[in-house]
């Protein structure tokens, strides 16, 4: 008897040790019931989640838009049992962060007891991730119902900073100032970039219809456009004989990385167009902080968009603009230099006067670079209209260009191109053309005269004009540039003259609804600060009138 039970105690034992070490691990206890009957029992495991690391390549511990992550965690057992068949389930309780993914969930066969397991769980937001955060809740089973307990991550989202690429303006330049078939014609184009996000991988690319050609390249690429990063490109381009049509539809395309972040456009070339002659460079710039305050480039000023309108046109309102810029071209070794933007001041101020200024487009009379003869043309054929209109017309006349002092009798003329600096006394003398357009017996004469009497050359030695005469009789007011030995300043950063941008701004600001006097007063106090500011010189805007109005043309209205 002795000996049966030691060798079932000894069974016992051999069977317990082979399964708890040389076995599977799985560790258990026996125990004797009241029959004397072994109960086995398996020993339970204990699991833990430790060490819960969130790494991202970033290492801003956030989920970016198309960027990929790890989660990562241990599953210690610290029980006296092994653990087996460890399920792990991820889910979402943020369903509105959207473009995010992960793995759904994970299994470990066994934990043996004192051992444990490490789990990666990779997750990664595409371009559509939302900002937000993201609520990942880990559940766990395990066979024998010793599961680690649940618990909830909360992870920061942040969305895709998304590039804008736009063509934010765009200029046509030529030589000859003009476009014209079989010389070169340059599209200046500014690309810029006004997201928040870079654009990578940028292709910029003229298509042209046939017969135009590109004169070089016609495709440019970009690694990258930072945000709010400005690139000018000069695209030159030549126009056949056999091209049919009067307008070039020039096709700008965009294209970035994404393929949905740039956007192209197509500009209309007019032949025969006027264009500007120098090329604006734009120093290109760029900001690497997250938030970036965007400022849209431009080769045109503030004043050039979004023209105010007025609806109603006063047919007896009639406009004489000139605006005289490339004198140094027109003759051989000519000492007289160019005057900076005032093709353009003169351009953006006839805007005004259709738009703005209620001129019909029948009554305006504009010229570029006018010589003497077009001048006097010009000037002659505007009295001739306004005598006829026996004392009901309105005159606006506009000049923007070279003024100089003659050097005999030190009056002032207004300079055509085409004169030398010895001519001057063949130009036109202001004190004559004020007189002539006092004579037309117009209702109204408004005269701005964006020019200077200081010099028009290196050379030419400085002569101090006399004030032109305004005549005693008629209802003229001359609003001028500049004091009588102060020269007319370009304000550079804005692309016109100092003097007609403060005006377009002040037409602008008001739509026209403004009197005599408060332009007076306006263009006398931005244009002498901003003149001292910017080009560290004095320039002081004079308002002159004929006697006969005594005060009452401080009350006239610019638009009525």
């Amino acid at each position: 008897m002795k000996f049966s039970i030691f060798c079932f105690f000894s069974f016992f034992i051999f069977h317990s040790f082979s399964q708890g070490i040389l076995g599977s691990s799985e560790f258990k206890t026996i125990e004797f019931n009241n029959s004397n009957q072994i109960i086995e029992k398996t020993l339970p495991p204990l699991l833990n989640v430790t060490d819960i690391k969130f790494s991202d390549v970033n290492k801003n511990d956030r989920l970016d838009a198309n960027e990929s992550c790890r989660i990562t965690f241990k599953i210690f057992n610290t029980g006296k049992g092994m653990a087996k068949n460890v399920k792990i389930n991820i889910s979402s309780n943020s369903p509105e962060i959207l473009g995010v993914t992960w793995d759904k969930s994970k299994q470990i066969p066994i934990i043996p007891v004192g051992d444990s397991s490490i789990i990666t769980i990779s997750i990664s937001g595409d371009i559509n991730l939302v900002s937000g955060n993201l609520k990942m809740a880990f559940s766990f089973s395990e066979t024998s119902g010793f599961a680690p307990n649940d618990f909830v991550l909360d992870i920061v989202t942040k969305e895709f900073n998304k590039p804008n690429l736009t063509v934010v303006d765009q200029r046509i330049i030529s030589e000859s100032g003009s476009v014209q078939k079989k010389k070169t014609v340059t599209l200046t184009t500014l690309i810029q970039n006004l997201g928040q996000g870079i654009a990578e991988n940028v292709k910029v690319s003229f298509v042209l219809p046939n017969n135009v050609f590109p004169s070089g390249v016609s495709e440019y690429s970009f690694s990258k456009f930072l945000p709010n990063e400005v690139q000018q490109i000069n695209f030159e381009f030549l126009i056949n004989d056999k091209y049919a049509t009067t307008t070039v539809p020039i096709k700008i395309v965009l294209t970035e990385k994404y393929g949905r972040f740039a956007q192209g456009k197509t500009y209309d070339v007019a032949i025969d167009s006027k264009t500007e002659k120098q090329v604006i460079s734009i120093i290109p710039k760029a900001n690497t902080d997250i938030i970036i305050d965007i400022t849209q480039g431009s080769l045109t000023s503030d004043v050039d968009k979004d023209i105010p309108v007025n609806s109603i046109k006063n047919q007896n309102r009639y406009a004489l603009i000139i605006g005289n810029e490339h004198y140094s071209d027109k003759v051989l070794n000519s000492q007289i230099k160019d005057v900076m933007y005032a093709n353009v001041d003169a351009t953006v101020f006839k805007e005004y006067c259709e738009k703005t200024l209620g001129v019909p487009s029948d009554n305006i009379q504009f010229v570029l670079d006018a010589d003497l003869l077009k001048m006097k043309k010009e000037i002659s054929l505007l009295n001739e209209k306004i005598k006829r209109k026996n004392g009901q017309a309105e005159i606006i006349f506009y000049y923007s260009g070279h003024g100089s002092p003659d050097e005999k009798s030190k009056s002032p003329f207004l300079v055509p191109v085409g004169l030398e600096v010895s001519e001057i006394s063949q130009g036109i003398n202001v004190s004559s053309l004020y007189k002539n357009l006092t004579l037309s017996n117009a209702k109204k004469t408004t005269v701005f005269l964006d020019a200077c009497f200081t010099g028009i050359s290196e050379t030419a030695k400085f002569i101090t004009p006399t004030s032109p005469a305004i005549p005693n009789e008629g209802k003229i007011v001359v609003f001028a540039a500049t004091g009588v030995s102060q020269a007319a300043e370009p304000y550079t950063e804005k692309k016109h003259g100092m003097f007609t941008y403060f005006l377009l701004k002040k037409l602008k600001e008001t739509k026209g609804n403004i009197n005599y006097q408060e332009l007076d007063e306006y263009l006398r106090s931005e244009v002498g600060i901003t003149s001292l500011n910017v080009n560290r010189k004095a320039q002081d805007p004079q308002t002159e009138f004929s006697k006969d109005l005594n005060e009452n043309w401080k009350n006239w209205m610019i638009y009525e």
